[in-house]
């Protein structure tokens, strides 16, 4: 219809709200919201860079379990955690230990362990073949792989970068940019005394 399309981060809305929340007053702080001049925008993001940030999503959604699932089978038999550390030790340890017919396993922690080291597996799988699709995109992408030969940034990373932003000019600087992916420390700042927080996160 001629218009153009702008996003607007909700926490740049709220304080334009007057009175209780409803579709009214939402609507009206909108307006007022996206006429201030200083206000900033959400860049939008093609189908392209919502489809490779859903295979990040779900990859998460498969790493994140796994670290409890690895505690769990650690915790099962007496007196051997500290014989699993790291994920791929326990992969190939624990079936040693429930085929070693002197351990103190009955018949019924064996099945459950090796039921658990087979979902612990199994989400390794998942998280492979995740990865695997993830490195094809970046592989076709040329801004990905310019990213990529920065020191200690890898395809995970620089394929998670590119599709979260998009087009880097809409940001006027690259502090801008560190400060809307969260990489720079929060402020709680007043009165001239400036409080430092903690960063929200790390891509």
């Amino acid at each position: 219809m001629g218009h153009t399309v702008r996003l607007i981060a909700p926490q740049f809305v709220k304080p334009y709200v007057k009175t209780n929340k409803n579709d009214a007053a939402d609507a009206e702080a909108i307006c007022e919201a996206v006429a201030r001049p200083n206000m900033r925008f959400v860049p939008i993001k093609t189908i392209e860079q919502q489809s490779v940030l859903s295979l990040h999503r779900v990859r998460q959604g498969f790493v994140r379990p796994r670290t409890p699932q690895a505690n769990q089978i650690r915790g099962l038999p007496p007196n051997s955690g500290s014989l699993f550390q790291g994920i791929g030790h326990l992969e190939r340890q624990a079936p040693e230990l429930i085929e070693d017919a002197e351990s103190d396993l009955t018949g019924s922690s064996r099945l459950l362990i090796q039921r658990l080291i087979d979902h612990l597996k199994d989400l390794g799988r998942q998280v492979r073949e995740l990865e695997k699709q993830i490195q094809s995109w970046h592989r076709s992408d040329e801004t990905s792989q310019r990213l990529a030969r920065v020191p200690g940034i890898g395809p995970l990373t620089a394929s998670a970068l590119v599709a979260s932003v998009g087009d880097a000019m809409s940001f006027r600087n690259a502090r801008q940019l560190a400060a809307w992916v969260g990489l720079v420390p929060r402020q709680n700042s007043s009165g001239g005394k400036n409080v430092l927080l903690g960063i929200s996160k790390s891509v």
